[in-house]
């Protein structure tokens, strides 16, 4: 997937906005095609599992779906969205990561395909 080469190329060159982006883009197209496929996205996986972890502590927020998949996708909104008018702070190369992760795991779980630029990016990622 062409998109996905171009978001890991983007965070091999350090441009992690543009990896944001492409990256996001990346994880929705690939989740709406597991989704139809009966598979389960990485979105999905994870944030149901901090939804169980939550309510297993006791959170009893009715809405703690949307709050949660607001959090997972803070950053990329916050960027598509981005007015000018305030400043943002987050951490850009942890969140172009996170994203990543989520688009490569999408990938890989879809084809069965690992290739070299997916293999690069988990060998040198996380401070590596």
């Amino acid at each position: 997937m062409l998109i996905l080469q171009a978001a890991l190329q983007m965070w091999r060159d350090g441009y992690f906005i543009s990896c944001i982006t492409l990256a996001g883009a990346a994880e929705e197209i690939l989740g709406k095609r597991m989704r139809k496929l009966g598979l389960e996205p990485s979105f999905d996986n994870i944030k149901e599992t901090i939804i169980k972890f939550a309510r297993y502590l006791g959170e009893t927020e009715p809405n703690i779906d949307k709050t949660i998949a607001d959090l997972m996708n803070l950053t990329r909104n916050e960027l598509k969205h981005y007015a000018g008018e305030e400043s943002l702070e987050f951490d850009i190369k942890a969140d172009a990561e996170e994203m990543l992760e989520r688009a490569v795991s999408n990938y890989t779980r879809l084809t069965g395909k690992f290739p070299e630029e997916i293999l690069h990016f988990w060998g040198t990622s996380n401070g590596t």
